[in-house]
C-alpha cells in the first residue's frame, strides 16, 4: 500500500492505519524491515532511501506531534526553523517544541481567574505556556497540517531557549531571505518583555544584519561586538582594478576579518587564488586575520590576535 495515502507527506498515526487494516503487528514488522520509522507513540513516517537522521528525523517528528495536538498547539521555538530549513545554533535536535495554543485561564465561580496547567514535558516533547494573540485557528477536517508559530516569534523563543547567538543565526538569514522583518522581530521581542532571559536577546536582535552570508558570520560579528570591535559586514576594497570584498572591517582601521568556518582547500586552485587575492590586499596595506570556528570559542585569544593586527595596521 502507498503509505502516503496514509497521512500527508507519509506521516501517520496509529490509527490512521487501523481505519485502513494496519494493525500494531504489521507496523512492527515495517518498521523492523525499514519500510517505517517510529517518530514518537502512535506516530510514524515511511522510509524512502537512507533512515531519516538530525534535521530531517526532527521535521518529520515535529510534523508528526504537531498534527497530534493540532487542536491545543502549535509547533515553535527551533522546531519551527528547522520545519522552514533555517540555519540553527545549537538547537536540540531530540526534543520538539510546541506552545500552546489554547487559553490556561479558567473563569471560577467568584469571576476570579485561574491558571491551568497547558504544558507538558516529556522525552522528546515540551509544550510551553501560551502566547498573548496566539490561538488554533479552526481548520476543515481533511486540512490536516499542523500550524506554527510565526517566524519572529519562533526565533525570539530559540534565543530564550538556547541564547542571543541562536537566535541570531536564524534571523539574519530569515532578514537575507525576506521571510521576516525587523520591525516584526522587535514586535515579538515586545511580546515577551516580561519573560525571565529575554534581556541579552533583546540587547542581540536589533544586530541582526541580513549582510550576514552564513551562520559563522553572524558569530563573528556577536563575538567582535562583544569584544567591543565595532564592524563593517561585506566591506568592498578594489586593489589593482579588481573588487574584493571581505566578510568584514574594523571599522576606522585597515583591518579586514574573513571567516573560514569548514572550507578545505582540497582545489589547488581555489587554495591558489585565495593566497593571490590575500597577497593583493596585503599590498594595498590591509592587514587579513582569518578566524575559523574554534576561534570564536576562546573569545580572549581572539581579542589578543585583534589588537595584534591593528598594531601592525597603524
Amino acid at each position: 500500500m502507498n503509505l502516503h495515502l496514509l497521512g500527508a507527506g507519509g506521516i501517520f498515526s496509529s490509527a490512521d492505519a487501523m481505519r485502513h487494516g494496519i494493525d500494531r503487528h504489521a507496523l512492527s514488522r515495517l518498521c523492523a524491515r525499514g519500510e517505517l520509522i517510529r517518530l514518537s507513540r502512535g506516530w510514524y513516517s515511511g522510509v524512502e532511501g537512507d533512515m531519516p537522521a538530525g534535521e530531517e528525523l526532527h521535521r518529520l517528528t515535529a510534523s508528526a506531534l504537531g498534527r497530534q495536538f493540532r487542536a491545543r498547539a502549535v509547533i515553535s521555538h527551533h522546531s519551527v526553523l528547522v520545519c522552514r530549513r533555517l540555519p540553527t545554533f545549537r538547537a536540540d535536535l531530540a526534543t520538539v517544541h510546541l506552545t500552546s495554543a489554547v487559553d490556561d485561564r479558567v473563569r471560577r465561580s467568584d469571576g476570579s481567574h485561574r491558571r491551568r496547567s497547558v504544558t507538558v514535558r516529556r522525552p522528546g516533547l515540551v509544550i510551553h505556556r501560551s502566547v498573548d494573540g496566539i490561538r488554533v485557528a479552526a481548520a476543515p477536517a481533511y486540512d490536516v497540517r499542523p500550524a506554527t508559530i510565526p517566524l519572529a516569534l519562533a526565533i525570539v523563543q530559540t534565543g530564550l531557549l538556547a541564547g542571543p547567538e541562536s537566535a541570531l543565526v536564524p534571523a539574519d538569514a530569515a532578514l537575507r531571505s525576506g521571510d521576516v522583518t525587523a520591525a516584526a522581530l522587535a514586535r515579538a521581542v515586545g511580546l515577551f518583555r516580561n519573560h525571565t532571559g529575554i534581556g541579552p536577546v533583546r540587547r542581540a536582535l536589533p544586530h541582526a544584519d541580513a549582510r550576514h552570508e552564513s551562520p559563522g558570520e553572524t558569530r563573528t560579528a556577536f563575538v567582535l561586538r562583544a569584544l567591543g570591535f565595532e564592524v563593517e559586514p561585506q566591506h568592498e576594497v578594489v586593489v589593482d582594478g579588481r573588487l574584493y570584498r571581505a566578510d568584514f572591517r574594523i571599522v576606522g582601521t585597515r583591518v579586514l576579518v574573513e571567516f573560514d568556518g569548514a572550507v578545505k582547500y582540497d582545489d589547488r586552485r581555489t587554495l591558489f587564488e585565495e593566497k593571490q587575492r590575500e597577497d593583493a590586499l596585503r599590498r594595498a596595506g590591509w592587514t587579513v586575520v582569518r578566524l575559523v570556528w574554534g576561534d570564536l570559542d576562546h573569545p580572549d585569544r581572539l581579542r589578543g590576535r585583534l589588537l595584534d593586527a591593528l598594531a601592525r595596521a597603524a
